[in-house]
């Protein structure tokens, strides 16, 4: 997969940028519901009801053929043209902390309403995941438990750059608006710490009134951390009928082929075997098909089976240093290197720095916070 891999189901980008139906047109309610004033509240109100989604769409290179979008899958290159078009349209640079910050449970359609009607937090979190892999693969979302706390993380399979900051934004603020509704704004149960992936920007202080608890750039991953306690708590709209029925009914209304993709039907499998990788062959075995199959098939989405090891090497690795491991040996072992030689090698291969350098990095971010 690539910026030109045509994998993403255009229904669901509709759901975000056809920006009228998120709003009311009125000035007040705009600037009330985003919390923020932007130099020329007028301005920006009229840009927005004089937004043409279908016009965007055309500019994008996405032709709908006189269709609804059903059945029609656009790229990543296309989504961050209409990305673009938007930033310039509405002149807000922030403009994913407002979008996110508009959009309510209702908004994120059937995938929002299977998602609040799980039993648990727990399988709340699992939902999202699960369609953020269906409706948008170049996005990769997990939960995460570690001792006494859990995270809700977001990161890149592809880069999307210049416009990383606006999903990670986008997404953040309204999981995390929503995560504050299921549990009625307890402070007991309240995040307790938003880490961001990348350098404050110069509207940093703009993070800081969405989300009530702190902010910190500059991390490894970008995520959302509370209670690990948290995964059982049970969601006060918990349906399990009504959830299998709105997640049936999402992917019957919106066709999706992430799936299909076989880089990401094999880098999920080496995710499940963390700490005991299979080999090209049994890999290839697991998901149906020869060794020889599976080689060419990588080839042909222009990457290889140790690329793909490689980049799940890497993300264990960064984690495994973010949660305050210290042993290059043990995580050496752990990612299947015959020593910690091996695995210095490919680290800085994969950072440019080595592992202790790498470390000492992570604690000199952590304690400057």
């Amino acid at each position: 997969m690539d910026l030109d891999t045509k994998c993403i189901p255009l229904g669901h980008i509709q759901t975000y940028f056809n920006l009228k139906k998120a709003i009311e047109f009125d000035v007040d309610w705009l600037m009330k519901r985003t919390g923020v004033t932007p130099d020329n509240p007028e301005a920006v109100m009229e840009a927005i009801i004089g937004v043409d989604a279908n016009d965007m769409l055309r500019k994008a290179g996405i032709d709908l053929k006189d269709e609804d979008g059903v059945g029609i899958f656009v790229s990543a290159r296309q989504v961050l043209n209409l990305i673009d078009q938007a930033y310039k349209a509405l002149g807000i640079p922030y403009l994913g902390l407002v979008m996110g910050n508009l959009m309510t449970v209702s908004h994120h359609g059937m995938a929002g309403l299977a998602a609040v009607t799980q039993p648990t937090l727990w399988d709340c979190g699992q939902a999202v995941v699960r369609f953020c892999q269906e409706l948008f693969p170049p996005l990769e979302m997990s939960i995460t438990i570690d001792g006494a706390d859990g995270w809700f993380a977001i990161e890149e399979n592809i880069s999307l750059a210049p416009y990383t900051h606006f999903f990670v934004e986008l997404n953040m603020v309204s999981f995390y608006n929503i995560f504050c509704d299921l549990v009625g704004k307890d402070p007991n149960l309240m995040p307790t710490r938003v880490e961001l992936a990348y350098p404050e920007p110069p509207w940093g202080n703009i993070y800081r009134r969405y989300f009530k608890c702190p902010v910190v750039f500059n991390c490894v991953q970008s995520r959302i951390i509370g209670k690990a306690s948290l995964v059982e708590y049970e969601l006060p709209l918990a349906n399990r009928l009504m959830a299998m029925t709105a997640e049936k009914s999402l992917f019957e209304n919106i066709p999706t082929k992430a799936m299909r993709f076989l880089p990401l039907r094999l880098r999920r499998l080496l995710i499940r075997y963390y700490g005991a990788f299979p080999s090209l062959e049994r890999a290839a075995s697991e998901l149906g098909m020869s060794g020889r199959t599976m080689r060419r098939k990588l080839k042909d989405d222009g990457t290889s089976y140790q690329q793909e090891l490689d980049f799940v090497r890497q993300k264990f690795a960064r984690e495994y240093f973010a949660r305050g491991g210290d042993s290059v040996t043990e995580l050496a072992h752990l990612l299947g290197f015959a020593d910690s030689s091996a695995f210095a090698k490919a680290f800085r291969r994969w950072t440019e720095m080595s592992p202790r350098e790498y470390m000492a990095s992570v604690r000199a971010r952590a304690g400057t916070h």
